[in-house]
């Protein structure tokens, strides 16, 4: 079978560029509307925003400062914040400004962009990987401290996708101790951070470290892709330049919709709570029926879970298919997870309660048949 999961390697150009492939695969599914769709990997918020007045009209002007949001947000000044349209366009930025020539290691498993753009970008990655248990996904130190002693970057996504477990305390002190002793410098992607109260920034653990994120996951307004980074003013004046090179500067529509939302955005938030107290009680009383060990991450709107021998990429393609089930195959993400399933709970509790059923019917036969 074709690789379907993200690939490091040297610098890639024209033909060599690795594919997304969980887009190609998910583009035409998500097409299709299938009834009961688990796939979700971000929260589906009803945003009414209503009709937009010359919208199109030039935001700027004196006084006006297009970074106050995420200012306000983070508690922190303008000077380290540079904004982009979404978080991967933020990768690139911060590869590109933070970068100094030598290897980059790429954290597994992991959504395409956060771990091939940076050969787009010509250089090369090397692998690093967390490795579940019966709960957490946890570092190897071992084996990341080879890999880390060799390379000057570190992309990482502490909300691993599409398992949406974080780092434990002790690994997360860990890896941040041994990377400012090694001067490596850490982009993290923390897309879905939002949805974790307590979460405390990767940036606020000193300047070799970034952050990034958007309104896309947790706030359901990826349509308009408004992302940002936050780093040393040193790296944010990088961005900067980075950014007027390859991007020119932000869209007025984005810009208007964002301060249209700023003081609403605590509503995703408690929608996601509530979909979880509501949903994962359902998709945990059908795993412990099928005798599948699972243990929820403790915040967010994903999981996944492995349903032995069976191939989940397969098993969605037929069986799911049949049934109008849609969920994504752990294949997308990394090697070794091919009976590896991601299920979204970001559904209202109704169409979610209907979608577990169908999904334990769907596993059921898969694995009867195998």
């Amino acid at each position: 079978m074709e690789e379907t999961y993200p690939v490091s390697g040297g610098p890639a150009k024209g033909n060599d560029i690795p594919p997304v492939s969980y887009l190609k695969w998910y583009i035409p599914r998500l097409k299709e509307m299938r009834e009961h769709n688990l796939s979700f990997s971000g929260l589906q918020f009803p945003w009414e925003l209503g009709s937009f007045d010359d919208v199109w009209k030039d935001h700027r002007g004196p006084g006006v400062e297009d970074r106050a949001m995420v200012s306000e947000m983070y508690g922190i000044p303008v000077e380290n914040i540079h904004l982009t349209h979404g978080a991967t366009q933020a990768l690139g930025i911060a590869i590109a400004s933070a970068s100094r020539g030598g290897k980059v290691a790429v954290e597994m498993p992991s959504y395409g962009p956060q771990s091939q753009t940076a050969r787009i970008l010509g250089l090369e990655t090397v692998t690093v990987r967390r490795i579940p248990t019966r709960k957490e996904w946890i570092i190897d130190r071992e084996k990341w401290s080879e890999v880390l002693s060799e390379v000057d970057l570190l992309m990482i996504c502490p909300q691993l996708n599409p398992v949406g477990w974080t780092y434990t305390e002790e690994d997360r002190e860990w890896l941040v101790g041994f990377c400012k002793e090694n001067d490596v410098r850490i982009i993290s992607d923390e897309v879905y951070s939002g949805a974790d109260r307590n979460w405390k920034p990767f940036f606020a653990e000193g300047d070799n470290c970034i952050s990034i994120s958007s309104l896309t996951k947790v706030h359901g307004l990826g349509q308009i892709r408004y992302g940002w980074m936050i780093a040393s003013e040193e790296i944010i004046a990088n961005a900067e330049n980075t950014f007027h090179n390859m991007a020119g500067i932000m869209a007025t529509p984005v810009i208007r919709v964002a301060e249209r939302i700023k003081d609403r955005l605590h509503e995703p938030v408690d929608l996601i709570e509530y979909y979880r107290e509501k949903n994962l009680p359902l998709l945990e009383q059908a795993l412990e029926r099928l005798g599948i060990e699972w243990t929820p991450p403790p915040y967010g709107v994903f999981g996944a879970f492995r349903i032995p021998g069976v191939d989940t990429m397969q098993m969605i393609d037929t069986i799911g298919k049949e049934h109008g089930l849609l969920a994504v195959p752990g294949c997308m993400f990394d090697s070794g997870l091919d009976e590896w399933l991601r299920v979204g709970w970001s559904i209202d509790p109704d169409s979610f309660s209907k979608a577990v059923k169908v999904l334990e019917s769907v596993i059921i036969t898969a694995m009867d048949i195998t």
